[in-house]
């Protein structure tokens, strides 16, 4: 008898719905986490090899964080984590330029797959990102919301800051390392997120 009470208590117990409260600080932990993961690693980041007189690399995991906050928790949480992360990069960059293009750059990557689930499977959440033809999609088009907005501010930045640079030069290689960051930054995130099973463990919608 009291061991049946005692697996009746239990199964009680795991039917009770965890509790809103309990769900956002497990979001704001979950940011501020990877939001400082993302700050911690950006001095490891500046020993990455640059693009000679561009002084931009072509792989910068400091972004990677920020998505997989988002992966796994949301649009809520991949912003918080997103914008935290970017305040925290100024003490490495007092000008605030390399941040605030880092911000933009990774917004679509963001912005883009949750407005797709959103309007096509909502009743899904992030699991519907765990379907590669699906999850690719969304990111193209990040993609390619991410080169409008890019390009034209590497325009205006390159013409202030590189004036001896030709125009056709910072298209061209805003282009080349944006197509080179965006597919690190959706797919190394993917990896980590979907197949191992981070997602199933932890997901947070």
């Amino acid at each position: 008898m009291l061991n049946h009470s005692i697996s009746e208590e239990e199964i009680d117990l795991e039917s009770i719905p965890e509790s809103d409260s309990s769900k956002r600080v497990k979001r704001v932990v979950l940011a501020s986490v990877l939001a400082s993961l993302s700050i911690a690693i950006a001095p490891i980041a500046e020993m990455v090899p640059r693009i000679p007189g561009w002084g931009i690399a072509i792989f910068d995991p400091v972004s990677l964080f920020w998505i997989i906050s988002f992966l796994i928790g949301g649009i809520w949480v991949g912003l918080v984590s997103t914008i935290a992360g970017t305040m925290g990069l100024f003490l490495y960059d007092p000008t605030a330029i390399g941040p605030v293009m880092k911000l933009i750059a990774t917004l679509p990557m963001i912005v883009i797959p949750w407005y797709g689930v959103r309007k096509l499977k909502n009743n899904v959440g992030g699991e519907a990102l765990s379907r590669p033809k699906f999850y690719a999609t969304l990111m193209i088009l990040a993609f390619v919301m991410r080169l409008a907005l890019m390009v034209p501010i590497n325009l205006l930045y390159g013409s202030i800051a590189y004036p001896f640079f030709t125009m056709e030069f910072i298209i061209s290689y805003a282009i080349i390392l944006n197509s080179f960051q965006s597919l690190w930054d959706a797919l190394i995130p993917f990896i980590i997120v979907y197949p191992t099973g981070i997602f199933k463990t932890f997901k947070m919608w």
